[in-house]
């Protein structure tokens, strides 16, 4: 029995050991980097979804508005032209109200602006007093405005809302614009160039109406927006000219830097290289004077 004791002993400390092993990773479970890629391809999916959705509404937003019609919506016409082509535009409007409502030419005022331009500011300040509009209006109907304040009398605001309200009142009743097409005269008195827009749609649709209704002088709206279309014209070519002269001027003044640069790294060089050749000069000269005692005949006796 004493012999057999250790054996049991050390046969039970071998048990114990086996079982103190880990156990083996299950073989179904996976990989420790694959399980990663397919959380990130699991993020991924929305992502490129959302993209798909986006490029459906860049496509719409490209799309350009059509072209505004000056006779049917002169206002949206006009508003969408750059401000060049608006100055014309100003300019050929107030020309043809001032050229129809006062019939002698040294009694008409010079027109504000340069060079047949003439700004929104410029546009409202010609109007703003009243005489003019009130002025058009009996000319289109004799008597439509009752009293027109001139001069001196035109620079009291009431005689210019007079004048204004009297504008207002023939434009609705006789000439048949609509409340939303016409201005008040707090707009033109008050408002600033926030009162160009309706301003501008007030003349321009009088313009458009007065030949059939009043067999007066109308706008010829064609030639003033084909005035517009070559300003616009004019104006890209310009643009395109001064980015390239812009450009050409960078590129020389580029070379010129190049060139005064390079000229520098020359002089710099020519200074590095001055010791050597005086060298060089110097050694030459040696050899030269070596050459005649070296090659002088031996004298025979």
């Amino acid at each position: 029995m004493s012999a057999d004791a250790p054996v049991e002993a050390q046969t039970a400390v071998v048990e114990e050991k086996k079982e103190e092993v880990a156990p083996a990773v299950p073989e179904s479970a996976p990989p420790a980097e694959e399980a990663p890629k397919e959380e990130a391809a699991v993020v991924e999916e929305p992502v490129a979804e959302e993209k798909k959705e986006e490029e459906p509404k860049k496509e719409e937003e490209k799309e350009p508005e059509p072209p505004k019609d000056p006779k049917e919506d002169p206002v949206g016409w006009v508003g969408s032209l750059i401000a060049p082509a608006v100055h014309k535009v100003n300019h050929e409007v107030l020309s043809w109200a001032q050229q129809l409502a006062v019939d002698e030419e040294e009694k008409r005022k010079p027109l504000p602006g340069k060079n047949g331009a003439v700004t929104k500011n410029q546009f409202l300040g010609f109007l703003r007093d009243g005489t003019l509009l009130a002025q058009l209006a009996n000319k289109f109907q004799a008597g439509a405005v009752e009293t027109v304040h001139e001069g001196d009398a035109a620079q009291q605001k009431e005689n210019q809302q007079a004048n204004i309200e009297g504008f207002l009142s023939f434009a609705k009743e006789k000439a048949g614009l609509t409340d939303e097409q016409v201005f008040s005269a707090e707009d033109l008195l008050d408002k600033g160039k926030a009162a160009y827009p309706a301003v501008f749609g007030t003349l321009a649709r009088l313009g458009l109406v007065s030949q059939e209704k009043f067999e007066q002088k109308g706008l010829d709206i064609d030639a003033i927006a084909e005035m517009a279309s070559q300003v616009v014209k004019t104006s890209i070519i310009q643009t395109i000219l001064n980015f390239f002269r812009r450009a050409r001027a960078r590129t020389t003044q580029a070379v010129k830097s190049e060139k005064a640069a390079a000229g520098e790294g020359e002089k710099a060089s020519d200074a590095e290289k001055k010791p050597v050749e005086e060298v060089a000069e110097e050694e030459c000269k040696k050899i030269e004077s070596a050459e005649p005692a070296a090659a002088a005949p031996v004298a025979v006796a």
